[in-house]
């Protein structure tokens, strides 16, 4: 029953962050260098890590969920300008329903789940748990981080097929957060899980204490 309602909830956070995360319209997303958003529906704050602005076009601000996306602020004005690889990635906050129980949904649950083979299908972009692989690990004993490689085709053009992704439980809602490489960036594995992680932990900052 556990496994059914963890799986639920990240079906609903795939499919709305599947249908919402598009390439920004480059020059247009973030005119002002915004770096927070609030998302008043579900009371959080979302803040892009140093160097990040927020695609104000991408937000999605409802009761059920919510959905920030972010990218290097000089590409959202329009700038050209040598992207330092490490921010040639685009990041996402999404935000679930509010969970029936929430004190069962934790890291370690969670990570049983990714480890069958529903896990694995809801992590992949075609459902298909074949074309997932993907190592875990818990940091600072409320985040679940993956690294997540899916043979399958990408749905937006121009994105790696591999990303990491942050999983954690704030104000009774599951989080997901990801960072995903462009094609041909060479951002190591390394600085990608230091970028979900900070993340992770500046989401946690500003909402824990709300």
């Amino acid at each position: 029953m556990l496994m059914n309602k963890i799986a639920l909830a990240l079906c609903l956070c795939t499919v709305f962050s599947g249908c919402q995360m598009t390439l920004p319209d480059l020059g247009g997303g973030a005119i002002k260098g915004q770096t927070s958003v609030r998302l008043a529906s579900s009371n959080f704050t979302v803040t892009a890590p140093d160097g990040f602005c927020v695609d104000e076009t991408s937000v999605k601000d409802t009761v059920k969920t919510g959905f920030v996306l972010m990218a290097d602020c000089a590409a959202l004005r329009g700038k050209k300008h040598k992207v330092d690889q490490s921010r040639s990635v685009l990041l996402t906050t999404t935000v679930a329903a509010p969970l029936e129980n929430p004190e069962s949904v934790t890291p370690q649950a969670l990570q049983k789940f990714f480890s069958t083979e529903q896990g694995r299908a809801v992590l992949s972009r075609n459902g298909d748990a074949v074309t997932v692989s993907a190592s875990m690990e818990i940091v600072d004993d409320d985040t679940l981080i993956l690294h997540i490689r899916d043979s399958s085709p990408v749905n937006i053009d121009g994105l790696s097929q591999d990303d990491w992704r942050a999983f954690t439980v704030i104000h009774n809602r599951l989080v997901t957060l990801s960072v995903t490489p462009f094609v041909g960036v060479t951002a190591s594995n390394t600085s990608a899980k230091a970028l979900v992680i900070q993340l992770a932990r500046l989401l946690l900052a500003e909402n824990v204490a709300q």
